[in-house]
């Protein structure tokens, strides 16, 4: 009986580490050579890493630590058991950095898909969403600094006196920016489905730092210019249906009140689900099942939406010249 049981324990201990090990190369990129990975992010021999990948040894809690971290996968993923029942959440959590730091980390974060796939590759995008999206915000320097300031306004301990005036961007989210717009084009396939407000909603924003006297009349005026660029961006890509003749635009009006902002990012057989605490801060879950569930739920939005890209010209048009009344009256409070 314990001969047996030993056994049992032998084979447990075998499957577990086949499945740790299986878990571990599925997280690899594709494009990337996982011996030579694990190699170097590990500081382990070749014949050690094959060791791993073949189950004879285990990976050691420090080296899956260090995958994880890297990777961006939970721990529990690689152990627990029952999968398909279980939901992962990966979000932005640190109480070390400053608020800079962790708003050019979500920013990168946000992108993350982009800068993750090979250039061949194509990225669909399926969002919902009630508010101007971070990645027509980046486009234009004023908006992507009013996003910065509102967040340290909010997370600063001396927030209150805290002017737009006083803003100084981050080196690195400069140099991120221009990475986003380099990389912009590998959004493909894109659908949108609009909330009816959800420009209105960034100009409230605007208008309450305003009416604090935290913007001045001449910063307004700045930030106004990039939000009628901005509206003629989203116009323009309406009427021809592409951003710069590769990536493909479908917007969509919703016919229904939109109370939160999620989106589907698919490339390379991997998909993931985003839901956006605000426009910026991502939860995301890989979770397969749910990633679907979710992407059946956003298909179905269309049905109660009216597509405006390339098609429905009048509604279109009346639709962009209330963003631009809106715009025109943002100093009106």
């Amino acid at each position: 009986m314990e001969y047996k049981t030993e056994y049992i324990e032998l084979i447990f201990m075998d499957n577990l580490r086949s499945t740790i090990a299986a878990k571990i190369l599925s997280k690899i990129p594709p494009q990337v050579k996982p011996i030579d990975y694990l190699m170097r992010s590990l500081d382990i021999s070749r014949e050690s890493v094959y060791r791993r990948i073949r189950g004879d040894i285990s990976f050691t809690l420090e080296e899956m630590v260090i995958l994880s971290i890297d990777l961006g996968f939970s721990i529990d993923e690689l152990t627990l058991k029952d999968m398909h029942s279980r939901m992962f959440f990966d979000v932005h959590v640190s109480h070390d950095q400053n608020p800079s730091d962790i708003y050019v980390s979500m920013i990168e974060q946000y992108f993350q898909s982009i800068f993750d796939a090979p250039h061949e590759k194509e990225i669909e995008t399926i969002m919902i969403t009630n508010h101007v999206p971070c990645r027509f915000i980046v486009f234009f320097n004023h908006l992507l600094k009013f996003t910065y300031y509102r967040w340290m306004h909010q997370h600063l301990e001396s927030s209150l006196k805290y002017c737009y005036s006083d803003v100084v961007m981050p080196e690195k989210l400069i140099y991120l920016q221009q990475k986003i717009i380099h990389n912009f084009k590998k959004f493909r396939n894109n659908t949108l489905i609009l909330d009816s407000n959800f420009f209105q909603n960034l100009i409230l924003e605007i208008q309450y730092y305003y009416k604090r006297k935290l913007i001045n009349d001449n910063e307004l005026a700045l930030i106004k210019e990039d939000l009628l660029k901005l509206i003629n961006m989203i116009e323009s890509i309406a009427q021809n249906g592409y951003f710069d003749y590769e990536s493909k635009y479908d917007f969509y009006l919703s016919s229904l009140h939109v109370e939160s902002t999620s989106q589907i990012i698919r490339y390379d057989n991997q998909m993931k689900l985003r839901f956006h605490i605000n426009s910026t801060e991502p939860i995301t879950i890989t979770n397969v099942n749910l990633c679907i569930m979710h992407k059946k739920w956003l298909d179905s939005m269309r049905k109660y939406s009216t597509l405006i890209s390339q098609s429905n010209e009048i509604l279109q048009a009346k639709y962009f010249f209330k963003q631009r009344s809106l715009i025109e009256k943002i100093s009106e409070i």
